[in-house]
């Protein structure tokens, strides 16, 4: 079976790699672009984090149910897949609260915070 190949898409970079790859980076610059992002504690993912989604998930497994703080319609009981948690657009520090996967991916250049408590 034969794979598409496109150009790296990193500028300037020659090397080809599989056509639908997430980034469409090679090898080399995908690593420069995961160090540029920092650490997960640098981007606000922290033991207290950590320790608030531990304590959703607890919730959850002990029969509590939650509702996306996004779009207000409940989340499932598995973290990471039907549930991440979700922070501050504006200020990482901030924990809101469980939401859907797909909208906590699709914050990314968002310059305003939806969550009722900056309104």
């Amino acid at each position: 079976m034969h794979v598409a190949k496109r150009v790296c898409s990193q500028p300037g970079c020659p090397t080809l790699v599989d056509a639908g790859t997430r980034s469409g980076r090679c090898p080399t610059h995908e690593r420069q672009a995961d160090r540029a992002r920092g650490t997960r504690q640098e981007r606000g993912y922290d033991a207290a984090y950590d320790a608030a989604g531990r304590d959703y998930q607890a919730k959850m497994d002990a029969g509590q149910r939650f509702n996306c703080w996004r779009c207000g319609k409940a989340v499932g009981t598995r973290r990471g897949i039907d549930w991440v948690l979700g922070h501050c657009d504006l200020n990482r520090s901030i924990i809101h609260g469980p939401e859907h996967p797909g909208e906590n991916y699709a914050t990314s250049g968002r310059t305003g915070c939806p969550h009722p408590s900056h309104t």
